[in-house]
Order: C-alpha cells, then sequence, then structure tokens
C-alpha cells in the first residue's frame, strides 16, 4: 500500500451517513475535515478501514484501550459468558469481583459504585459531593475535561462552543482557576470556600497532556479540606499510570475518585468511589438514601472485560508500557529538533501529545504513511505494542512530519 491510501469506501461512507446523522457521526472528537477513515476492524495494536488500509493504532480509543484490540484474555473472559445473558435486574459476582479489584488498587476507595461512563462517573462523583456537604459550587481547572454533562464543562475542540446549550445559572455554579497556579486556587477558595463542595481535578490534563505538580494537588487536598470541601480525583485517563493510579504516584488520598475507559477492557465503564461515610449516601438500606440509576450499570460484559483488564495490568506492565512511550517521546523530540519543526511533544506516563499549528497537516499524513493518531496529536502506548512497533511508528511519524512541514 503506497502512502497516498486509497479511502474511496471511507468517503462514500461519509457521504451516506451524512443522511442519518449530524454531521455524519455520533461523537464529535471522531470528525476531521474532509472526512474520517472509517474503521471495520480492530487486532492488538493495529486497526483496519473498510478499504483495507493497516494502521499502527497510537490512539486506542482515546486512551480506553489499554490492552489493544480484542486482547485474547479479554475476549475469552467475554465469549465465555455472553450465552448466558448480557444484563440483568439483580447483582452479579463479576460486579463483586471488579469492585473488590478496585478498591484493593486504590486505598482511597473504601466503596465504589459503577455507571457506563467517565462522563457519568463524574457527574455522580460531583452530585455525591453536593449531597455529602449540602453546598453548590465546584471548582475545576482551566483546560479540564471532565466529560461531556452539562455542569463540568468540557475544552472545545476547534469550532466547538463549551458552553451552548448550558443554562447561565448552571455555568455559574463552577469555577476556573489556572492549573497548577496554587497562588490562585488559594484566592479561589478564600474568596469562595464557603460555598465550594468540591475541587475536581484531573492529575494530568487529559487533553494536552500537561502533568499536575505534586505541590498544586496537594494544595488542592489541603484547602479542599480546610473550607470543608472534597477532593475529587479524576482518574478516568491517568488510572494507566500506576495500580493505584496518579494518586498512588504522588501520595493523594482525595474523599472521591472518579475511574472509566481501561477498567472495562474495551466495554463502556465508568465508576465514582470514596469514603465510606460519602459512599454510604448510597446505601439502599439507609434513611434518605440516594437514588443512583442505570440500566446499564455493572452488566455483565464490561464487568468481565473489567476484571481480565486489571489482572492483565500488572506494576511491571505500566513500567514496561511507559519505557515504550518515553522511547516514542525521545524520537519524537529528537526528530522535531532536527527539523526545526514548530512542536511541542509532552509525556505522561504512556500517554503522549504532540502540540503544533500543523496538527491538521501532521494528522493527515500521520494517516497516509498508516498511524491513527488523534487530531489533536493525543498518543497512547497499548500493552500488545513492543519495541519494534514503537520503531516502525517512529519512522511513519518522522515522515509524516516531514510531509506536514513541506505543505504549503
Amino acid at each position: 500500500m503506497s502512502a497516498e491510501r486509497e479511502l474511496q469506501g471511507s468517503q462514500s461512507a461519509f457521504a451516506r451517513s451524512l443522511h442519518s446523522m449530524p454531521g455524519g457521526n455520533t461523537r464529535t472528537t471522531t470528525y476531521y475535515p474532509p472526512f474520517p477513515v472509517v474503521l471495520s476492524r480492530g487486532e492488538g495494536c493495529y486497526v483496519t478501514d473498510i478499504d483495507g488500509n493497516r494502521y499502527i493504532d497510537l490512539l486506542n480509543n482515546y486512551t480506553s484501550l489499554i490492552h489493544g484490540h480484542a486482547h485474547p484474555r479479554i475476549t475469552e473472559r467475554i465469549m465465555r459468558v455472553i450465552g448466558g445473558g448480557t444484563v440483568f435486574p439483580s447483582p452479579i459476582e463479576a460486579q463483586m469481583e471488579l469492585a473488590e479489584r478496585l478498591v484493593t488498587r486504590f486505598p482511597s476507595m473504601d466503596l465504589v459504585r459503577f455507571t457506563n461512563s467517565g462522563t457519568e462517573a463524574v457527574l455522580w462523583g460531583v452530585r455525591a459531593a453536593r449531597a455529602y456537604t449540602g453546598r453548590d459550587t465546584i471548582v475545576q481547572a482551566f483546560g479540564s475535561y471532565h466529560g461531556g454533562w452539562e455542569q463540568v464543562s468540557a475544552l472545545p475542540e476547534p469550532g466547538e462552543s463549551a458552553s451552548r446549550g448550558i443554562p447561565g445559572r448552571v455555568r455559574e455554579l463552577v469555577l476556573g482557576v489556572p492549573y497548577n497556579d496554587v497562588g490562585a486556587l488559594e484566592a479561589l477558595m478564600h474568596r469562595e470556600g464557603n460555598d465550594v463542595a468540591a475541587i475536581l481535578l484531573e492529575p494530568v490534563l487529559g487533553h494536552t497532556i500537561t502533568e499536575g505538580s505534586v505541590e498544586f494537588l496537594q494544595a488542592a487536598q489541603r484547602l479542599a479540606h480546610e473550607h470543608g470541601a472534597l477532593l475529587v480525583l479524576d482518574e478516568v485517563i491517568t488510572a494507566r499510570m500506576s495500580t493505584a493510579g496518579c494518586q498512588g504516584l504522588l501520595g493523594l488520598r482525595p474523599d472521591l475518585t472518579t475511574l472509566g475507559k481501561i477498567i472495562g477492557g474495551g466495554m463502556p465503564v465508568g465508576a465514582f468511589g470514596g469514603r465510606r461515610n460519602i459512599m454510604d449516601l448510597f446505601d439502599p438500606r439507609g434513611e434518605l438514601a440516594m437514588a443512583h440509576h442505570g440500566t446499564f450499570n455493572g452488566n455483565v460484559l464490561s464487568m468481565e472485560a473489567g476484571v481480565a483488564s486489571l489482572d492483565l495490568l500488572s506494576e511491571a506492565e505500566i513500567m514496561r508500557i511507559d519505557d515504550l512511550g518515553h522511547a516514542l517521546e525521545t524520537g519524537l523530540r529528537d526528530a522535531v529538533a532536527a527539523m526545526g519543526f514548530p512542536a511541542e511533544v509532552r509525556r505522561a506516563g504512556s500517554i503522549l501529545h504532540i502540540d503544533s499549528p500543523l496538527m491538521p497537516s501532521i494528522h493527515k499524513s500521520a494517516l497516509k504513511q498508516g498511524v491513527f493518531i488523534a487530531p489533536r496529536g493525543q498518543m497512547s502506548i497499548s500493552t500488545p505494542m513492543t519495541e519494534d512497533v514503537i520503531s516502525q511508528a517512529m519512522d511513519r511519524l518522522e515522515k509524516a512530519l516531514r510531509a506536514a512541514r513541506a505543505q504549503p
């Protein structure tokens, strides 16, 4: 297959999809002009489009597929149970198995409940904080992403509005501070702290892979407690950083943690959990217990796949893919420096980001070279990857950078 890949099938499929979906898609991040590649299959660290073109998958569904596509252990577990039903209106043992693994891996989580996505996990985490404190205001960092629900705004993609459709009175309940600015956070909490239910933070900004400083995150924990608020740590993306997530690496003990992505083994999943006296709000045996609904919460496939995913994700595997991420980071930095290319490369563990004003051209060129990355420059490492795969990916990305630089 030449670098100029044939995409007639994807182009036709996109034209077809415009008749039934706005913009031809059902997930904003999957669109990029002039039309997105339509994928048909994934195996390990590779994806194939409907025209038969194969790509090294350096996106992994925006970090959720830490074990790549169709991992045999995960697939085997799903196939073993799917014939017996996929969801029930009563507890199943796999819920208990996955919950036990989570509370063992995350010492800050005494109890946990499941949702269907990271967005829902944050929604319920924030709601729990408001119920526990009796307050309404949430503090978060500018440039953070905590899902698609209306009370927590996302960082918009080009041409998007982060607040359109969200009532002004709702937006007023979310206060922002610059990420890693301890002074600004202290000033805000001094001014507004008595009304704050929670400080909600990502330990690494997922959109740009900007690491939170230990000083900033520890200050958030201290200030939350000084003002009677909770620290809610969004580890939907960063749970891959260690078996106990970023909080384990940084010595943090948040009051609540939100999870998603890798804990479902590629199936839809979310979870929130934390201190027992907070999570007991959801105990239906209690007086005035908080209702927590969701038809597919704790469904069979997500729970079984999640158990397999966590069992595969040992500390040794995390260190190995972090090393692969470092190798890719080094290669990208060297290539950018050698070319005098206008770009910045950032990495946190096994997640990377290349930031450049030429990103649309880089993304298009990467696809032509057979590497699948996010249009905004995000990349991640999966466990099926090896040093050889990273070397191949780097060779292709270097060609993509040169091609992007050469475009008018």
